[in-house]
């Protein structure tokens, strides 16, 4: 399936993407297919881009579709209750996939979540969190040009801190996180942290 979608990428044949992302999405589930399918295909084509410097315009379908499709299956699974988790990239962090692909996985367990998207200033974040007052914040970071521990030293100093910090993405580098910061090695880690953090939250308020 991932050398099809390779080869339909390579076409640019985006119906052929959209319909084999949509395909694995409905079936698989979003960990399964961006963990098995989405991200080796992604890698392999920016990968590929790295060593000739083309293939820009596959790269740009490839990641609108995957976008698109991410898009739909978090619409397809409306949630209830409030937002509690807070989705955004670094400052001047442009690469969005991963942390689009952790929105649709929430959603698809049942995660109510803001997402602010690509290149979020730490002024901009920290007025997030103070108006909205998020359980936990997500900060991704797919370059260490983008990994500055000061974003996250920020968040923690909010007067409406999280509860719940989280680094993610290769970017950052555990020895120079803030204490209090947590960095899931994987999808599935964040989705269970964030899940943790709804439930325990839930739990008090029931008490």
């Amino acid at each position: 399936v991932a050398r099809g979608l390779a080869r339909a990428a390579m076409r640019l044949d985006s119906a052929a993407i959209s319909e084999t992302i949509a395909y694995g999405l409905a079936t698989d589930g979003v960990v399964a297919t961006w963990d098995g399918l989405l991200r080796p295909v992604l890698a392999g084509i920016g990968e590929r881009h790295t060593a000739t410097a083309g293939l820009i315009e596959v790269e740009h379908l490839m990641s609108r579709c995957v976008s698109e499709a991410l898009a739909a299956t978090a619409r397809s699974h409306p949630t209830t209750g409030p937002a509690r988790i807070l989705l955004s990239c670094a400052d001047e962090e442009q690469h969005t996939l991963p942390l689009e692909a952790l929105g649709a996985a929430l959603a698809e367990v049942g995660v109510s979540y803001r997402m602010l998207g690509a290149r979020v200033p730490v002024a901009a974040l920290l007025e997030a969190v103070a108006r909205t007052g998020p359980a936990a914040v997500v900060l991704w970071s797919h370059t260490r040009a983008t990994a500055d521990p000061h974003q996250l030293s920020a968040l923690l100093a909010a007067p409406r801190r999280p509860l719940l910090v989280l680094a993610a993405g290769p970017g950052w580098r555990a020895d120079t996180l803030p204490a209090g910061v947590v960095r899931p090695v994987d999808l599935t880690e964040a989705i269970s942290l964030a899940l943790a953090v709804r439930d325990s939250l839930d739990q008090s308020a029931t008490d």
